[in-house]
């Protein structure tokens, strides 16, 4: 499949169940971003993730003292860290983030890494930034933090494979984490790229290698929205009725452009509809 926007949810389903075996392992020793959220989240009671996946950030929230509510449509995801999120006591909802309806709002909402970048299609984003806006409280906030644009997120050349770990998992087995990104072409020409939507292929492959040498390979590949500037972000949120307030760059709340993250802090815009 070449053309990202006939992705659907059953393709995406199949990708977690890859990812969701090697998520801890690839992502677990992660804290700089839980910290950023256990930052931004002091004051507030009750805490939505739009997104939670194996509850990474979500478990932290919920053992420091927040409320957590957390939802994810994917299976696999939630499976992989259905222990974590019930002992931490984190809410667990599966559901749509596009149309989500709780009856609760929360103080803070947030989209952790990089999970708004799943929403390929405008449409989905406004969808997804209306439900966050459904359920903030009284003077809360929401919190997107995404990959900030790259030099190359648009470069068409051919990319190969690219070593990013290797490690021991629980079970003993060594695993390599390979992986790549391919710009997305255009459905209808081959050869030519689909700028207006900045919508890149990326391929992550495991190879996990038993006590026999023998080689167990697993691959997936999903589209991710790339090159999203905080002008697309500023537009994306005025028009579901949302105010950005506050700006950063990285995990350590640094400026824009002096890191290779983006995080927008907003609030419902005054006299929104």
């Amino acid at each position: 499949m070449d053309d990202p926007l006939l992705w659907s949810s059953t393709d995406q389903e199949r990708a977690l169940r890859v990812i969701a075996r090697w998520y801890d392992l690839d992502f677990g020793s992660m804290t700089d971003d839980v910290e950023m959220i256990l930052e931004l989240a002091s004051g507030s009671e009750r805490v939505l993730e739009l997104g939670v996946g194996s509850g990474r950030i979500a478990a932290s929230l919920a053992r420091a003292g927040h409320q957590v509510t957390g939802v994810d449509s994917s299976e696999a995801m939630l499976e992989s860290g259905a222990q974590r999120l019930r002992e931490s006591g984190v809410n667990v909802v599966r559901a749509d983030i596009r149309c989500l309806k709780l009856d609760e709002r929360f103080e803070l909402v947030f989209f952790g890494l990089s999970t708004f970048q799943h929403l390929l299609r405008r449409e989905d984003q406004l969808a997804a930034l209306g439900s966050a806006r459904a359920h903030l409280a009284d003077e809360g906030r929401l919190v997107i933090d995404w990959t900030a644009p790259r030099p190359d997120d648009l470069d068409p050349a051919p990319r190969a494979l690219q070593v990013e770990w290797m490690r021991a998992s629980d079970d003993g087995r060594w695993v390599t984490k390979q992986a790549m990104q391919e710009f997305a072409l255009v459905r209808d020409c081959g050869c030519a790229l689909d700028r207006s939507s900045a919508v890149a292929w990326i391929t992550y492959q495991y190879d996990a290698v038993g006590d026999s040498g023998s080689v167990h390979r697993s691959l997936a590949r999903f589209p991710l929205r790339v090159n999203l500037s905080v002008g697309e972000m500023a537009g994306l949120l005025t028009q579901a009725g949302l105010r950005p307030v506050e700006w950063f760059g990285s995990w350590d709340l640094d400026q824009p452009g002096e890191g290779d993250r983006l995080i927008v802090v907003a609030v419902e815009a005054e006299g929104a509809a």
